[in-house]
């Protein structure tokens, strides 16, 4: 039985070819320093550390499946395979999966989606050598012009032509594979077949509780590192960190939120220290329960927080930033094209607990991006009254956010206001647009 098929050797042949250019050709000294420096950068203490913790896990997860007959000597090659893509590349995206708080629901749904049995089905029949060698490049130029055409709209028709050469040949793989299937079912039809198709998506699965505890391992190296430069006495350091564990543990979302609060206080006591830590069980315990707020006085700040919520402007944690003044920010999301994106944000900022100012702001880096700077404030502006007022703009806050001009007005005992600022000595000549709404 070949322990390759033709797509993998055509793979493996093409990473040898340019492998042999780049390191023997003298037009490409520069790409071969950057390709040395890269690799040395592995060969860091703590990257090897972890690589090696991540093989011994999976060889105890391999040696368990063996056992149970969940695994055999066929499966090395996708063990490796997945290992090498799946499993070492999940290592380097540990700070975006902290911040996806959906990733392992996602991680779990995504081995049952209908795409991954599809996809499984397309790689059990390959074409003869010669044509994948050629179809290798092919789909990696391919890949190349999709990535660099969604970049700006002016390669629009660009992107249409690739989008549509690419759906082409996914209809020929489908129909070539259902051809297979009909005319060569035997292939189809072992009992390594079944083995190809749930081992990938069972070492996923499986590997989770490492990820998390990787998860769980670089957010305390973080806050320790935050709280040895937070405070200065070394006792109290100790404290912190022990605290930390024991009240905290695998709380990811408190540990950090009680980090950035040690690093707002000074902590020169351990009193102090004590109170950050009852700050922060205080405000968990009144956002499960959240009281109403009249609208006279303002919003809950619970509740504004996820005003924008449907349209991925969610902020952080409301928290004290200052004795009586208390804030939450959402991250910056870009939109648009161009070099350097524009973005828009949503504040919310009050007293513990009535927040009095809902705020958006967005940064027009080119102006003559202005048309969709205008629709993209003009639909969150709107959002944002409908949820926090229960109505929508008025035809002259419309008329002001089509023109780009300051306007206030009032709505009973709030402030509705468009505020336009020009950055000065601009290259581009950009400019910020907010919308505010406050307890007057």
């Amino acid at each position: 039985m070949d322990i390759f098929n033709n797509r993998e050797l055509a793979i493996t042949l093409w990473l040898i070819a340019i492998s042999i250019y780049i390191f023997l050709s003298p037009k490409m000294i520069e790409v071969r320093a950057s390709v040395i420096h890269l690799l040395s950068v592995f060969f860091v203490t703590k990257i090897i550390t972890i690589l090696g913790l991540m093989i011994t896990y999976m060889a105890v997860l391999v040696y368990g499946l063996s056992e149970i007959d969940l695994w055999n000597e066929e499966q090395l090659k996708n063990t490796i395979f997945w290992c090498a893509s799946v499993g070492f590349m999940s290592l380097f995206k540990i700070q975006s999966i902290k911040k996806d708080k959906s990733f392992f629901t996602h991680s779990l749904v995504d081995n049952l989606k209908l795409l991954v049995i599809l996809q499984f089905i397309i790689g059990v029949y390959s074409f003869s050598l010669w044509i994948e060698v050629l179809i290798v490049p092919l789909l990696v130029l391919f890949g190349g012009m999709l990535a660099i055409s969604e970049t700006d709209k002016k390669y629009h028709q660009v992107k249409v032509l690739v989008e549509y050469s690419l759906s082409l040949f996914g209809m020929i793989l489908i129909s070539y594979t259902l051809y297979m299937l009909v005319t060569n079912f035997g292939e189809f039809g072992k009992e390594k077949t079944i083995y190809d198709f749930f081992i990938p998506p069972l070492l996923t699965l499986l590997y989770l509780p490492f990820i998390f505890a990787m998860m769980v391992y670089s957010t305390y190296e973080d806050v320790f590192i935050r709280i040895n430069l937070s405070i200065n006495n070394k006792f109290h350091r100790y404290l912190a960190k022990l605290y930390s564990i024991v009240l905290f543990n695998v709380r990811m979302s408190l540990l950090e939120r009680w980090s950035i609060q040690l690093a707002r206080n000074n902590i020169d006591s351990h009193t102090v220290l004590i109170e950050t830590l009852k700050y922060i069980f205080k405000v968990r315990s009144s956002e499960k329960r959240t009281k109403e707020v009249p609208i006279l006085l303002g919003w809950s700040p619970y509740e504004a927080k996820v005003f924008l919520s449907s349209i991925e402007l969610d902020t952080g944690f409301y928290d004290r930033m200052y004795e009586e003044e208390w804030f939450a920010s959402s991250p910056l999301i870009e939109f648009g094209d161009g070099f350097i994106r524009d973005n828009a944000a949503y504040y919310v900022e009050g007293s513990e607990e009535v927040a009095t100012t809902l705020k958006i702001k967005i940064n027009v880096n080119d102006s003559s991006r202005f048309e969709i700077a205008q629709e993209k404030i003009g639909l969150l502006a709107e959002v944002l009254s409908l949820s926090s007022l229960n109505q929508g703009l008025s035809n002259k806050m419309k008329k002001a956010i089509l023109k780009s001009e300051d306007i206030s007005e009032k709505c009973g005992n709030k402030s509705i206001s468009l505020v336009v600022e020009k950055w000065p000595n601009d290259m581009f000549n950009g400019y910020s647009i907010k919308f505010i709404i406050s307890s007057i």
